[in-house]
């Protein structure tokens, strides 16, 4: 077996000012993967003490999409293609920061430049790929890293060619989410990274561009306009998003939350609109309270001013010498302003008696007890007219073929 030499950079190509740094974390990592325990018997394989598992290259790539295209058939290519790319980018990108994570604290590794190194060799040994940084890098722990690099080995592409199929679309989704995962905990910003070239479709290289997520579309677009690929294919690639389905899912809460608030805020609007309205009516039950007492107490003040200002000068007016005539008037006008003054004009003349104008008089007759003769002689009519209107009288206050008195019943009125 021949053992590597500690100054040969043969497991990830980078540009020269980057060498030092690279052949750093090649040796350490190398002596982190030189150490193996099998055990069979217990299903257990350990490097440097961690436990690691094998996993067979093409079912987590060309067989993976195999099963989701026949599992979503029903959906179409399009979306069993998104879910398969969501699900594997989801997978990968959370695996990669938690082996940076527990490989940063067992090599007690703390530089970022000297993480991200680890990642590419990490990456060759654990059998992904190996890595090809490019000189148009800028590894840098803020919005502003970008990082172009080939994966000339992807065993995802592999697979597919190993299947002798041809992909339309780039399938190296595992690769990019772990790559990425692994950069972005050695940073601390958060990174993405896209496939813009995939050797499973025909290209020359699996290329990958990762960036910052609000910085990767212009970056993939700048390198569009150079490429010796058609600037169509780059318009199609798909931006991955670390747990797309949870953005989703908690901008459909946080719309949800909206929408609870816009109704409790148009049921506080109604409830508040109910109070006013309650309050609305609570007030006009007072002013028609109020009204109906001020009626009252004007009915009360006139007829204490017929009785203080009209009556005495009637009285007074019995008292001197007229003629017999001018009594019968003067009785007759004492009367009329007893009636004015009583109830009993109010309720005859309502709408649920609807007596007209001489019946009001003639009930008014009746009810002083003047007969039929004389209540004639008094409005000028004829007796049959009376009586005609008495009929009327009765069939509208309901007493039609009953034995009641008609005076009685309109004494009772006043009552």
């Amino acid at each position: 077996m021949t053992i590597p030499s500690d100054t040969a950079l043969n497991t990830v190509s980078v540009p020269d000012d980057f060498r030092p740094i690279f052949l750093k974390a090649q040796n350490y990592v190398r002596n982190y993967f030189s150490t193996i325990q099998r055990d069979p018997e217990k299903g257990s394989i350990k490097f440097s003490g961690e436990r690691y598992i094998l996993i067979r290259a093409a079912s987590m790539s060309k067989e993976f999409f195999d099963m989701m295209m026949n599992l979503y058939k029903d959906r179409g290519e399009k979306e069993a293609r998104t879910l398969s790319f969501n699900f594997l980018f989801d997978i990968a990108h959370s695996i990669g920061k938690a082996d940076a994570k527990s490989f940063f604290s067992k090599m007690k590794v703390s530089d970022p430049i000297e993480k991200l190194s680890a990642g590419p060799v990490h990456f060759a040994y654990t059998g992904w790929a190996s890595v090809k940084i490019h000189p148009l890098s800028n590894p840098v722990p803020d919005k502003n890293f970008y990082l172009i690099y080939d994966h000339p080995y992807s065993f995802e592409a592999q697979a597919w060619l190993d299947k002798g199929e041809k992909a339309n679309f780039p399938v190296c989704v595992m690769n990019a989410g772990y790559s990425s995962g692994w950069c972005e905990e050695s940073f601390g910003v958060p990174l993405v990274t896209a496939e813009v070239e995939c050797r499973a479709k025909g290209d020359r290289h699996c290329r990958f561009i990762m960036a910052h997520p609000s910085r990767l579309k212009d970056y993939i677009t700048d390198y569009s306009k150079k490429a010796y690929i058609k600037y169509e294919h780059y318009k199609k690639i798909d931006i991955p998003e670390f747990f797309k389905r949870k953005r989703l899912q908690d901008e459909i809460k946080d719309d949800k939350v909206h929408l609870e608030k816009l109704v409790q805020k148009r049921t506080d609007k109604l409830e508040h609109a109910n109070q006013r309205l309650e309050e609305a009516n609570i007030a006009l039950k007072v002013i028609l309270k109020q009204m109906e007492q001020k009626e009252k107490k004007d009915k009360e003040n006139f007829l204490i001013n017929i009785k203080q200002s009209i009556m005495p000068y009637l009285q007074q007016l019995e008292q001197t010498d007229i003629s017999r005539g001018q009594q019968v008037l003067l009785d007759r006008l004492e009367k009329n302003i007893n009636q004015i003054a009583s109830p009993l004009i109010s309720k005859l003349s309502s709408n649920y008696l609807n007596l007209t104008p001489m019946e009001i008089k003639v009930a008014t007759l009746v009810r002083d007890g003047i007969v039929n003769k004389e209540i004639a002689q008094i409005l000028n009519v004829s007796l049959n007219t009376i009586t005609s209107h008495r009929y009327k009288i009765r069939t509208k206050l309901k007493l039609r073929n009953k034995s009641i008195n008609l005076r009685s019943y309109l004494l009772s009125l006043e009552e």
